[in-house]
C-alpha cells in the first residue's frame, strides 16, 4: 500500500518550518531559492513570447515536438541556484558558472534542460526511452571542430551532390535551363460510382504574392501555368481557352465531389490498404542566374526524368540496404494516421526519386571516414527527412514547403510537394539547408548568446554571455572529479535509475510527458528506422520496433483510456520516486506541466502525492510564442511550474489521516489564479479560460499534496462542483474529505 504525504508540511516561505529540512551538504541549491520566493514569471514570459517564434540555432539541429523554450528553462535554472535574498536583476544576461551543480532531466525530449544547464557549466545527466531524443540531444551537446565538419561535408558533396541534382533539372519555355526547387504532385481519385478519374485539387492556385499583388495559377483542364492579379477569382487559359474558377477544386474538407455529382470521403477511397496514386503536374524552378523563381507546367521531359529515376532505383542493390523495410507499428498506436491513408511501411511515405536521392545521401554519409563528423551529418540527413517525403505541403503566401510534423502529427495532403533533396540557395528542409543549420548550431555552442528585446523595436539584440556548450560527453557517470563539466545520456526508462547514486543530484529540471497530447515515440519512429541503418556509434541499430509499448502515454480511445491512465500514473510515480531517491536532501525538483483535461492532472497529482515530495511553489509561465501552429483560441499557452522538495519526517510506513474542507481548498486555488491573472494583466498578458482552468488544477494539486489528500479525490469533487455551477469560493468547511 502506497503511503501518502504528511498532513503538516514545511513551507519554504515560513522560516520557522526550515528546521525540518536536512542541513545543506555539498549542494549548490540554496535553502531558500529565488525561484520559490520570487519566481521570474513575468520576465521569463516576456522572453518566451518572442523566443517561441525565433528559437536559438542550437535547437534547430533536428526536429523535436513541443520543445520547451530555452529562455524559460535558463530562467528556472538560474533562479533555482540563486538565494532568495539576492536580486535577479541582470543575471540572465551574465555568464553563469554552476560547475559544482549536477542537473538531471529524466525526460530529455528535445534536450532543452541539458543544453541550458551545460551552457551554465553545470554537469548534466539526461534519460530518455527514445533513442532519437538521446541522439539529437547528444549532437546538441557534443562539441566538434568546424574544419572537421566542413571536411566531412565536402566529402559528401563531391560524391553525392551531382548524383542528386541531375534528377532536378528542367528546361523552361524560353529554352533556358533551371534547377527544380519544388515538384507539385496531386492525388488521382477514381469515383467508385461512375469510374471517372480526376486530379484531387483543392483549388487551382500555386502561390500568392501579396506584396506584388500577383498569384500563380494553373488551368483546370490542361494544367498550363499563368500569373494573374491577386484579386481575380477566375481566368481563361491562353492555351486551351478553358475558364477556371480558381477556388473551386473538387476536394474540400476531406471530401471529393465527382463530375457525376457524387460526394465521397477521401479516407474511404484510400481504405483499401494502399495510398491514392499521385502524378506530377507543375514545378517551381530557379533560373540559371540563381535569382528568379518561376512556375511551369510539368512537360513530358519532366515526367520522363522521374520515370528514369524510378527504373534506376529498381536496379540498385548495394545502397538499398539503407532503405528501411520497417512496417509502421499498429499495436499501442494512439493515432492510426498515416496507416489510415493507406500506408503500411515507412518507405511508402517517399516517392521513388526521393528514395533514390536519400539512399545516395545515406550511403555516402555512412562512408565518411571521421566517425564523429559522420554522426553530425547523419543528424542533418535525418532532419531533412521531414521535408523530403510525400506528406509535405506548400505555404502559398511564403513560397515555402511545410515539412511533415509541422502540426505535431501525420496529415494527409491532397497536393504533396516534393523538395529538391540536395537543395538550392532558396527553399527549406533540403540536406544543404539542414547542414547549414548544423553549422549555425555549433557556432552558437562556441559563442552562446541570449536575445534582448527592446520595446521600441521588433528586431532582437544578441547579448553574448561568454558561455559555451562543450561538455565532455561520457557513457557513464564519473565517480571522481574531472576537469570541466560532463554530460551523460542514458537511453532507457527513468522508472529505474539504477546507475545514478542516491542523494547525488542537486536539481531535477524536466518537462514530463503530457498525458495524451503527444505520442513522441510514435512520431520519432519515422526518423529511427533510418538512423538505425547508418552504422552510428552507440545508436541502437538492433532496436527494430518503436518504444511506444514502454512510453508513458494515454491513448484517447475509450477501450484503452482507463488501462493507459493507470499505467501512466504508475509509471510517473516510479519516475518521481526515483527522482526523490537521487536528489540530495536539500535538492530541488522543478518541472513544467499543462493540460486541458482533469484526468491528466489527476495522474500528475497522484504521482506527486505518492512520491513523497512537498510542493513549495507553483506559478505560471508562457510556453508558446505568438505565431505558433497550436496557438489558436482555446489552446493552452501557459505552463504551470512546480517546485518540489524532498519531504522530511516521513517514514514510508504509515498513511497519515486527516480531513480538508473542499470549499476551502477550491477557494485557495481560485484565489491564487485570480492573483496571478491580475499580476499578468498588469504586465500586459492575458490568461485564456482554458489556461485559467489548467492553472487552477495546478494549484489544487499543490494544496492537496501539501495537505495530505489524494488529488484524485479532490479533483473529482472539484469537477463535480464546477459542473453543478458552484463558484469554488472559500466556505465554512461543512463539506469535508476524510482520509
Amino acid at each position: 500500500m502506497d503511503a501518502g504525504p504528511a498532513s503538516k508540511l514545511p513551507t519554504l516561505g515560513d522560516r520557522a518550518s526550515q528546521r525540518g529540512y536536512t542541513a545543506i551538504v555539498n549542494t549548490r541549491i540554496p535553502r531558500e531559492t529565488l525561484l520559490e520566493t520570487a519566481p521570474p514569471a513575468v520576465f521569463a514570459s516576456r522572453l518566451a513570447l518572442r523566443e517561441g517564434n525565433r528559437k536559438k540555432p542550437i535547437y534547430e539541429i533536428h526536429k523535436w515536438w513541443a520543445r520547451r523554450l530555452g529562455s524559460v528553462f535558463r530562467n528556472l535554472l538560474i533562479s533555482a541556484a540563486t538565494p532568495s535574498n539576492q536580486s535577479s536583476n541582470g543575471r540572465f544576461y551574465k555568464k553563469q558558472d554552476l560547475r559544482e551543480l549536477v542537473v538531471l532531466d529524466p525526460f530529455v525530449g528535445g534536450g532543452t534542460t541539458l543544453v541550458e544547464a551545460a551552457k551554465c557549466n553545470a554537469n548534466v545527466i539526461g534519460v530518455d526511452i527514445d533513442p532519437v531524443a538521446c541522439f539529437v540531444t547528444q549532437k546538441e551537446l557534443e562539441p566538434i571542430g568546424e574544419p572537421a565538419l566542413e571536411e566531412a561535408f565536402r566529402y559528401v558533396e563531391s560524391r553525392a551532390k551531382e548524383r542528386i541534382l541531375k534528377w532536378y533539372r528542367t528546361t523552361l519555355s524560353d529554352g533556358s535551363r533551371g534547377t527544380v526547387i519544388h515538384v507539385f504532385w496531386v492525388e488521382i481519385i477514381k469515383c467508385p460510382d461512375c469510374g471517372i478519374e480526376a486530379a484531387g485539387h483543392p483549388h487551382y492556385q500555386l502561390s500568392r504574392d501579396p506584396g506584388r499583388k500577383r498569384q500563380a495559377v494553373f488551368c483546370a483542364r490542361c494544367g498550363e501555368v499563368a500569373t494573374i492579379p491577386l484579386l481575380r477569382k477566375q481566368f481563361t487559359c491562353s492555351q486551351c481557352g478553358e475558364k477556371t474558377n480558381i477556388e473551386q477544386g473538387p476536394v474540400e474538407y476531406g471530401r471529393y465531389t465527382c463530375r457525376c455529382g457524387e460526394i465521397h470521403r477521401i479516407s474511404d477511397l484510400a481504405a483499401n490498404g494502399r495510398p491514392l496514386p499521385k502524378e506530377i503536374f507543375a514545378l517551381e524552378v530557379l533560373r540559371e542566374n540563381g535569382e528568379e523563381r518561376v512556375f511551369k507546367k510539368a512537360d513530358p521531359w519532366d515526367i520522363a526524368l522521374y520515370t528514369r529515376a524510378r527504373k534506376i532505383l529498381r536496379r540498385l542493390r548495394k545502397i538499398k540496404a539503407f532503405l528501411p523495410p520497417d512496417e509502421i507499428p499498429v499495436k499501442y498506436r494512439s493515432d492510426l494516421r498515416p496507416i489510415s491513408f493507406g500506408y503500411r511501411r515507412y518507405q511508402e511515405l517517399f516517392n521513388e526519386r526521393q528514395k533514390l536521392c536519400l539512399l545516395t545521401l545515406a550511403s555516402t554519409i555512412a562512408s565518411v571516414p571521421n566517425a564523429r563528423a559522420r554522426e553530425f551529418l547523419a543528424a542533418a540527413f535525418s532532419d531533412a527527412l521531414a521535408a523530403n517525403n510525400m506528406l509535405c505541403f506548400y505555404a502559398f503566401d511564403y513560397r515555402k514547403l511545410t515539412p511533415l510534423f509541422g502540426l505535431h502529427a501525420y496529415h494527409r495532403v491532397s497536393r504533396p510537394v516534393e523538395n529538391n533533396v540536395w537543395g538550392t540557395e532558396v527553399g527549406r528542409g533540403s540536406f544543404l539547408k539542414c547542414y547549414r543549420k548544423l553549422i549555425r548550431a555549433k557556432s552558437y555552442a562556441r559563442t552562446a548568446f541570449e536575445y534582448r528585446y527592446a520595446r521600441d523595436t521588433e528586431r532582437p539584440q544578441r547579448v553574448f554571455t561568454g558561455e559555451r556548450i562543450a561538455p565532455r560527453v561520457r557513457k557513464k557517470i564519473p565517480t571522481s572529479r574531472i576537469n570541466g563539466n560532463y554530460a551523460v545520456l542514458l537511453n532507457q526508462s527513468s522508472e529505474r535509475l539504477h546507475t545514478i547514486s542516491s542523494a547525488s543530484i542537486d536539481l531535477t529540471l524536466t518537462d514530463p510527458p503530457y498525458y495524451n497530447n503527444l505520442a513522441y515515440s510514435e512520431l520519432a519512429d519515422f526518423f529511427h528506422v533510418w538512423l538505425r541503418r547508418l552504422g552510428l556509434r552507440g545508436y541502437p541499430a538492433g532496436r527494430k520496433r518503436s518504444t511506444m509499448a514502454r512510453s508513458l502515454f494515454v491513448r484517447r480511445e475509450v477501450m484503452y483510456a482507463e488501462q493507459d491512465h493507470e499505467r501512466f500514473t504508475a509509471g510517473l510515480v516510479r519516475v518521481f520516486r526515483e527522482c526523490h531517491r537521487v536528489v540530495k536532501p536539500a535538492g530541488l525538483m522543478v518541472f513544467t506541466f499543462h493540460h486541458a483535461e482533469k484526468e491528466a492532472w489527476t495522474a500528475l497529482g497522484r504521482a506527486l502525492y505518492r512520491s513523497h515530495f512537498s510542493i513549495t511553489k507553483v506559478f505560471p509561465v508562457r510556453s508558446e510564442g505568438q505565431s505558433q501552429f497550436h496557438s489558436d483560441e482555446g489552446n493552452l499557452k501557459w505552463d504551470a511550474v512546480f517546485c518540489c522538495r524532498r519531504r522530511i519526517g516521513y517514514s514510508g510506513k504509515k498513511r497519515p489521516r486527516g480531513c480538508l474542507a473542499i470549499a476551502r481548498i477550491e477557494g485557495r486555488a481560485a484565489l491564487a489564479v485570480a492573483r496571478w491573472r491580475a499580476r499578468l494583466r498588469r504586465a500586459g498578458f492575458d490568461l485564456g479560460k482554458s489556461d485559467e482552468q489548467s492553472l487552477k488544477w495546478a494549484f489544487v494539486v499543490e494544496q492537496a499534496c501539501n495537505s495530505g489528500v489524494d488529488p484524485k479525490v479532490l479533483l473529482t469533487r472539484e469537477t463535480e462542483r464546477v459542473a453543478a455551477g458552484r463558484d469554488g469560493r472559500e466556505g465554512n468547511g461543512e463539506e469535508e474529505i476524510k482520509e
